[in-house]
């Protein structure tokens, strides 16, 4: 008997299995590739130097990094603008005649960095391809600008000898603030269903004089010069 109570119980309840309640619909959201307004980050690995008709000296151009938040929109297809905020570490290193020929000496050659590090918020304009390998990639360029706010200027000496760097405080000799503008290219490639991975070669030039007209380098004329590559992803 309960046994057959049983089997009754389960024939009842096969019905059942086979109602499904319908889930609402949920639209999936566009691939970052595709999206008019998208956000992310870039990081710059650069060579930093300077630049102009009358340096206090000979310089070379030294390794740098950069980093940003950016959000981009773009109403056409081809085109967007965009935007940010950001830190640089910019800055060149200054060549002397190494007339000793010494180990350790003061005057030995690459051994002189300056420092600036700066906030700085771009504004560009976008334009890219039509998506091209099955939609997992496009050509890609920005052009623009941006502001930058120098908040700190450094010279260091490098002690490879004994590691005791000579460092100077330079803030009040070298510029508070500069304009500079920005070029770069390259791919975007789709990383995934949301989210696109950017990779750009750039070069930037600042517009200002980075010696101040009452500093120690007082009547010199130098810009801000730097190129390198910008890794960026996007969501």
């Amino acid at each position: 008997m309960k046994n057959l109570l049983f089997l009754l119980l389960w024939a009842l309840s096969l019905p059942l299995y086979g109602q499904e309640v319908p889930s609402k619909a949920v639209a999936p959201k566009a691939a970052s590739m595709n999206r008019p307004w998208i956000w992310g980050a870039h990081f710059q690995a650069a060579w930093n130097g300077v630049t102009g008709p009358q340096l206090p000296g000979t310089f070379f151009y030294k390794p740098g990094v950069a980093g940003a938040l950016l959000m981009e929109y773009y109403p056409w297809s081809w085109v967007g603008f965009g935007t940010g905020l950001g830190y640089t570490s910019r800055g060149p290193g200054k060549i002397n005649p190494d007339l000793d020929q010494s180990l350790g000496n003061p005057d030995s050659t690459h051994r002189e960095h300056y420092y600036f590090r700066t906030m700085d918020v771009p504004f560009y304009v976008a334009l890219r391809s039509p998506s091209f390998n099955q939609n997992r990639c496009r050509l890609s360029t920005r052009i623009g600008g941006g502001l930058s706010r120098n908040f700190k200027s450094t010279y260091m000496f490098h002690s490879v000898e004994d590691g005791f760097h000579d460092y100077r405080d330079m803030t009040n000799d070298f510029y508070k603030t500069d304009f500079f503008t920005h070029v770069s290219a390259g791919l975007d490639l789709n990383s995934g269903s949301q989210t696109m991975f950017q990779v750009h070669v750039y070069w930037q030039k600042g517009q200002k004089n980075i010696y101040r007209s009452d500093g120690a380098l007082q009547g010199f004329t130098g810009y801000n010069q730097a190129f390198g590559l910008q890794l960026s992803f996007f969501y």
